[in-house]
């Protein structure tokens, strides 16, 4: 392990406390929590022992704050140096895959790999984007890297691994929104999903699709909260409605 791996913060959120790797600035403002707090408040309505999936978990911070409220927690990060962060972040805080089940791979349509095109290319960095055959309008960064990863498609992970559906889901998976869908009808249709908060640009292309998409399999928009300094990204809270 490098010398600058072993920087890191204890922190305490909402009463929960644990460590983060902080040793790139971007790990620092990760490492803070006060940034989309909708993720927060969304994580504190689930129960103990429910099942949350985390798409897109970058560095984990989210999943390890679910995880130490008593949540079951199965992550997806496809992108390797934020990947290795959330491997860091598993063993300071010593939590094993019976807690965290962390999953090196996105999600798409079909299993496979793909490339993302990364605008930044350090640990806790953003500008990740996986190519799908099109990019999402607000998502054309100055592109710096290409990076080969692997994809799943959600149904048949669950199905092949057998892994518990999900009673709820986070989605954070800039430009993989539609493939995502396409790979999960079974689990958008399970009796057992009751919420999903879902990062949208509502002027991506695709955004009327995927709000029909998601009303199909009875979700219905019940909040949805700006992204800082980004006027068309929004958290939004979908809820399942039972018939």
């Amino acid at each position: 392990m490098k010398n600058k791996e072993l920087k890191f913060t204890k922190v305490n959120v909402r009463g929960v406390v644990f460590k983060l790797m902080t040793y790139t600035r971007s790990l620092e403002l990760c490492a803070r929590m006060n940034y989309e707090t909708e993720n927060l408040d969304f994580i504190d309505k689930i129960k103990s022992n429910e099942v949350m999936y985390d798409l897109g978990a970058c560095e984990g911070r989210f999943s390890i704050y679910a995880a130490k409220k008593g949540i079951r927690v199965i992550s997806f990060e496809p992108e390797a140096k934020n990947y290795h962060v959330f491997s860091e972040n598993l063993k300071i805080n010593e939590i094993g895959s019976g807690t965290i089940k962390a999953i090196h791979a996105g999600v798409g349509e079909k299993t496979g790999q793909a490339i993302m095109k990364i605008g930044q290319p350090w640990e806790g960095g953003h500008q990740k984007v996986v190519e799908h055959g099109e990019i999402r309008n607000d998502l054309g960064f100055n592109f710096v890297e290409d990076q080969k990863i692997d994809l799943i498609a959600l149904d048949s992970f669950i199905e092949t691994n057998k892994y518990p559906l999900p009673d709820y889901l986070k989605v954070d998976i800039d430009g993989s929104e539609m493939p995502f869908l396409k790979g999960a009808s079974n689990t958008l249709k399970s009796s057992k999903l009751k919420g999903i908060i879902f990062e949208l640009n509502e002027k991506d292309s695709n955004y009327e699709a995927i709000i029909t998409i998601l009303k199909g399999y009875g979700f219905i928009e019940k909040e949805k909260y700006q992204v800082p300094n980004e006027p068309f990204l929004f958290n939004f809270i979908f809820e399942k409605i039972v018939s």
